[in-house]
């Protein structure tokens, strides 16, 4: 997984711990992770996101032309 997915996953949880706490923060993310899990509309969505972030930030740089 690329680095900014890592900070937005780790920013994202420690704004959750310190405004709702710890308990509140793993009570959400397991419940949001099984709702996901088990609604295809969200992981339509989960995917289409993902692709357009791979395709616009991560996409393979074209080949240096040899002279």
């Amino acid at each position: 997984m690329p680095r900014c997915a890592w900070l937005l996953i780790g920013s994202l949880l420690l704004i959750c711990n310190q405004t709702i706490g710890l308990p509140a923060t793993v009570d959400f993310l397991l419940a949001t992770i099984t709702w996901t899990a088990t609604t295809p509309a969200a992981l339509v969505i989960i995917a289409a996101l993902a692709a357009h972030h791979l395709l616009t930030y991560h996409a393979p740089r074209p080949a240096r032309a040899r002279h």
